[in-house]
């Protein structure tokens, strides 16, 4: 498959990629791994006028330390580069191994934690050939008005995959985004909505920039799981992270953070579970009931080989086992 015909843009500086966005942002597509976007150009589910390659765009591929403590991840800063960091293993070890299940080491040798961020959503009619597509109906993804995954649903039901996002979410990131004319920081579950076309909520003139992480609370226990058909270059079928604080002494949750992906059009975070950890001794019937609470949580949009029961039968052990884990012995 050949790519399309686009203008290749490549900026020297942040401030021209921001005024490259200001003047082509919903005509252009941003590279820098390219691991997903080249796919998508050679199937022509995008085909943008413009293409922006921010590879060498300065100071946005470093792990530093900001303000507060908070450890700063440049949003360029590869997928392995994560993956092996002392600073982000010692830290953040759920983030470290969730970079570390993205697909094969040659993508995430060039895939980068942004990309990741702003994957797109898949879905089995819509990410196929263009000879394929145009053989079915057009889906809200390309421009029509229907879903062909849930035939009667008013949005689009492509499933959102990113390994990376379940973990950052569980640990409280944010995101600095920026355009020609403003800058923001907003925690990253509000940079998703409710359906799979768009996305996220990135603006056509924003890029991110860095992912912030604050400071682990002590007696912090963190745990990340991914089932995919193959352990590597797989999407994943259910991916979950947890991350769990106790109070010294007794032993009980002080607070807990549950998010999950790979199961419907956005990364979900389940609070009325973290609701029923909180202040409660981890026993085996409290992860029973908490297991229940994140399956429900959960409206499975299956492809055609797996079902929904498995995806939720699935999101069910890893809770049950990321609990335990978190736990740490804890259990009464």
């Amino acid at each position: 498959m050949t790519l399309p015909k686009f203008t290749h843009l490549s900026p020297s500086s942040r401030q021209e990629a921001l005024d490259l966005l200001k003047a082509h942002g919903n005509k252009m597509k941003i590279i820098a791994g390219g691991s997903d976007l080249m796919v998508q150009l050679k199937h022509r589910t995008v085909v943008p006028e413009y293409v922006m390659d921010v590879k060498v765009l300065d100071g946005l591929r470093d792990i530093g330390t900001g303000q507060d403590n908070m450890t700063v991840i440049g949003s360029l800063t590869t997928l392995s580069a994560i993956s092996e960091s002392e600073h982000i293993k010692r830290h953040f070890p759920i983030l470290a191994k969730a970079a570390g299940k993205v697909a094969s080491a040659q993508i995430r040798n060039v895939g980068t934690l942004g990309g990741n961020i702003g994957l797109n959503t898949r879905c089995w009619y819509f990410n196929q050939s263009a000879q394929w597509r145009k053989a079915i109906p057009r889906c809200y993804k390309m421009g029509g008005d229907q879903c062909l995954v849930m035939k009667n649903s008013d949005q689009c039901n492509a499933v959102f995959l990113a390994d990376t996002v379940p973990a950052l979410i569980a640990l409280g990131a944010r995101v600095k985004t920026v355009s020609k004319d403003s800058e923001k920081i907003i925690p990253l579950e509000t940079l998703y909505g409710k359906t799979g076309h768009p996305p996220n909520r990135l603006g056509p003139e924003e890029l991110i920039t860095e992912i912030q992480i604050p400071r682990t609370p002590k007696n912090a226990y963190t745990a990340f799981f991914k089932d995919a058909p193959r352990e590597v270059v797989d999407f994943a079928l259910v991916n979950a992270a947890v991350r769990m604080t106790f109070k010294a002494g007794n032993g009980a949750c002080d607070d807990a953070r549950i998010a999950f992906g790979g199961v419907t059009s956005h990364p979900v975070r389940s609070i009325k579970a973290e609701e029923a950890l909180r202040g409660e001794n981890i026993t085996e019937k409290l992860i029973e009931e908490v297991a229940e609470l994140v399956v429900k949580d959960a409206a499975p949009i299956s492809p055609i080989w797996v079902s929904p029961a498995q995806r939720r039968a699935s999101l069910s052990t890893m809770i049950k086992k990321g609990l335990r884990e978190a736990a740490k012995g804890s259990i009464q």
